[in-house]
């Protein structure tokens, strides 16, 4: 079989970028929803999913934008099991790929 997705041997940096990739998006509602829980304690407002408190600082209202920052948490139902199937998907393919060019390559 030919190659899935390297065309010219194994690179590293391919491998790497990819992980961090599959990683960064599948976790990205969590850490969303950390970082508007860590922003709303630190402003002293009570931010939850059913809403906010008036959460109002320097003329602007926090309160909505927390609030919806923490409710896409709950997308993380969907893209964490996704997460982990591209994390498999892509060790398959670096796997095939370096049985590819080890076997044809190898002087």
């Amino acid at each position: 079989m030919k190659p899935i997705y390297f065309k010219t041997g194994q690179q590293p940096k391919k491998v790497i970028w990819g992980y961090f990739f599959i990683i960064l998006l599948s976790l990205f509602p969590v850490l969303l929803a950390m970082l508007a829980g860590g922003i709303g304690g630190s402003m002293g407002c009570n931010i939850n999913e059913a809403g906010t408190d008036e959460c109002i600082r320097a003329g602007i209202h926090f309160g909505t934008l927390l609030n919806g920052m923490v409710v896409i948490g709950w997308l993380a139902i969907l893209t964490v099991p996704a997460g982990v199937i591209a994390f498999i998907m892509w060790t398959i393919i670096v796997i095939h790929d370096s049985i590819y060019y080890m076997n044809n390559y190898n002087d």
